[in-house]
């Protein structure tokens, strides 16, 4: 099972990739980005072992799923695709690809665990 630092420092990454990608798409920075990237780098990276606690090895069940992945990612998919004009629109635009970016790290390095990942 992975560790928080291991999920801090994988979802770092992911964070900072999304926020990358974001500001790229949109040409300028959004402001507000960098709060948003950092509160999402501190408190997000085991976002999933909060809704499911990881008490035993045998934890992971829907929110650990690569059916919950998947919905996620379409969630990151339409937040992408959002084309937020007011500040507060790009703001929530922001945490929405970042929060789904460090969900989906955190599903991808419990994938690559022994135990892997339940499919519902």
């Amino acid at each position: 099972m992975a560790c928080a630092a291991e999920h801090a420092a994988f979802n770092f990454v992911a964070v900072m990739a999304a926020t990358a990608a974001v500001q790229q798409h949109n040409g300028r920075p959004v402001e507000g980005s960098a709060l948003a990237m950092g509160a999402a780098a501190a408190l997000l990276p085991s976002l999933p072992d909060v809704l499911e606690p990881a008490i035993h090895p045998n934890h992971r069940r829907f929110f650990h799923s690569l059916t919950f992945a998947i919905a996620v990612g379409y969630g990151l998919h339409r937040a992408y695709k959002w084309e937020a004009q007011e500040p507060w629109e790009q703001l929530a635009r922001m945490v929405a690809l970042v929060a789904g970016a460090a969900y989906l790290a955190h599903l991808a390095r419990d994938a690559f665990t022994a135990r892997s990942l339940p499919l519902v």
